[in-house]
């Protein structure tokens, strides 16, 4: 009987190993061009530009060294979430393994030229995301890390919704040019 059992143990590890079961698998997150969407699950995202340089972005704003990066989101769910909610999901990569959330307040999005707050359902939104640089130099690229929105049950409640944390898994990264002496 154990000789059985050990010869059945020998052909499943022999069929494993035939078809990569043992082999490392691609993990981690996909690179992905500038122009390309991505699916986060909640939302579709495709990084357009990015620009730096000393700027105002309103008629009342200091001039200040600042990162735009302008990406098109498109919200795949049903309900509406603000820009803030978006902001969660994406993060800029200083350098392999940090992260830097982008401004809270300078962040905003745009409509037919109008300023919003919300990304509403099935309804493309241009976000600009906003990194003061302070006396840093521009990078001549930047590297976005897009997380994966995840779609469950609250575990207090019944209820589902979409969450993103800083501990979600990474999607995709999204390596974009960036336009340098940009003054708006």
């Amino acid at each position: 009987m154990f000789l059985a059992v050990m010869g059945v143990m020998a052909v499943l590890l022999a069929v494993a190993g035939v078809f990569g079961g043992f082999r490392a698998q691609a993990g981690g997150p996909v690179a992905v061009k500038a122009g390309s969407t991505v699916d986060q699950g909640l939302f579709h995202v495709q990084v357009m530009d990015a620009r730096a340089g000393r700027m105002k972005l309103s008629s009342f704003d200091p001039l200040r060294n600042l990162l735009l990066v302008r990406m098109r989101v498109t919200n795949t769910g049903d309900k509406t979430f603000g820009i803030s909610s978006f902001l969660d999901g994406v993060a800029a990569e200083s350098k392999p393994g940090t992260y830097l959330q982008p401004d809270f307040i300078a962040s905003e999005g745009d409509i037919d030229g109008q300023v919003t707050s919300s990304i509403h359902p099935r309804l493309p939104v241009t976000v600009q995301l906003v990194w003061p640089l302070g006396n840093a130099t521009a990078p001549r690229t930047a590297t976005l890390a897009l997380r994966q929105w995840d779609y469950g049950q609250s575990f207090t409640t019944d209820s589902f919704y979409w969450s993103v944390t800083k501990q979600s898994p990474i999607k995709a990264k999204v390596t974009v040019p960036v336009r340098m002496g940009a003054t708006s």
